[in-house]
């Protein structure tokens, strides 16, 4: 008899699941909206979303929750040990047909992303931040509100906002993006750009300085001064705490250096993207505060991670095989839209 795995990633655009069967095999998949319990109205709408994603995934593989032998929930907003009972309690009274559940943040679901074992340090830069290690005994560390610097897109789009603005009044030197900002937004001027974005009754939220991320990366790739200083900044912040959690997981040691290169998985639009000014900038510190390491840039979704944590956590062995089918299994075009 088959034996079936969930995997679910949430976050602040979409929540995603698969489930598939003991070989890896994708069987069934279901998408819910916020699935943050910190970025919704209420966090029953958090759980909403998640439930959803978990029945449609169930519904399209045509399988039950009774006969789901693991799942793993990967969840933006599992920050604090209440948070994580929280959620214990939610699938309890909402997926009560499920036997064994797991709830880890999700910067957890990239770690198998980029080894089989789960062991590593998996650092994260898409719209914001994220790093969780997972060291060989099983010891786990989420940094998750410890990084209380902005990393990700939003942190540097807002970045380079600042820099535009500042630089047309004299604030700071002249920067290539400027002609990048005027022409993402759609804007003549500077001047007109910053109203767009401060009068009152604007349209713009905090989200769209995001879109300016990559903005950043080709100003940095062409050697702009100020997006260079962006991107270091930030890279030798998010090295700092990927050697962090590599402490606390005992990957890496001050008094007994790693004898084996740590393993070190990247992810999310500003590490995997095909402009590589933030990731060269990253592995470099990360070797100045780690030593020797193996880094896997992955642009695998994250849910293929938390399926594989299922599949792990189920008693399933994950070899080479198993782990490329969930990786490289593709998915309709609209399912991992965000």
């Amino acid at each position: 008899m088959s034996r079936y795995f969930l995997g679910i990633d949430a976050g602040n655009s979409k929540t995603v699941a698969l489930l598939a069967d003991e070989t890896g095999e994708i069987l069934g998949r279901g998408r819910g909206g916020v699935g943050d319990i910190y970025g919704t109205a209420t966090e029953e709408l958090a759980v909403d979303a998640v439930v959803a994603a978990a029945e449609a995934a169930l519904a399209d593989a045509g399988v039950s929750a009774e006969r789901v032998s693991a799942a793993a929930l990967r969840l933006a907003g599992v920050d604090w040990a209440e948070d994580e009972r929280y959620w214990e309690d939610a699938a309890a009274r909402r997926l009560p047909g499920l036997r064994q559940v797991s709830i880890r943040n999700d910067g957890f679901a990239l770690l198998r992303c980029g080894t089989v074992s789960g062991v590593g340090v998996a650092v994260t830069a898409g719209t914001g931040p994220a790093v969780a290690a997972r060291g060989h005994d099983g010891q786990e560390y989420c940094a998750s509100w410890w990084i209380q610097h902005a990393l990700g897109g939003l942190g540097l789009g807002e970045a380079a906002f600042r820099a535009v603005v500042d630089a047309e009044i004299g604030l700071r030197p002249p920067t290539l993006l400027r002609a990048e900002l005027l022409t993402l937004y759609g804007h003549h001027d500077v001047a007109d750009l910053l109203y767009a974005f401060t009068r009152r009754g604007s349209a713009r939220s905090g989200r769209d300085y995001a879109a300016a991320a990559r903005s950043v990366l080709r100003a940095a790739s062409a050697s702009d001064a100020v997006a260079l200083e962006m991107v270091r900044s930030a890279s030798s912040t998010f090295a700092g705490l990927a050697r962090v959690a590599a402490e606390r997981t005992g990957l890496v040691s001050r008094a007994h250096p790693a004898t084996e290169p740590v393993p070190v998985v990247l992810g999310g639009s500003l590490l995997t993207s095909e402009l590589p000014a933030y990731r060269e900038a990253l592995v470099k510190d990360l070797r100045r505060e780690l030593g020797a390491v193996r880094v896997a840039a992955t642009a695998a979704s994250p849910v293929a991670g938390a399926l594989l944590d299922a599949l792990a956590e189920g008693g399933v062995e994950l070899d080479q095989e198993r782990h490329d089918r969930v990786l490289t299994t593709s998915h309709p075009a609209d399912f991992l839209l965000t």
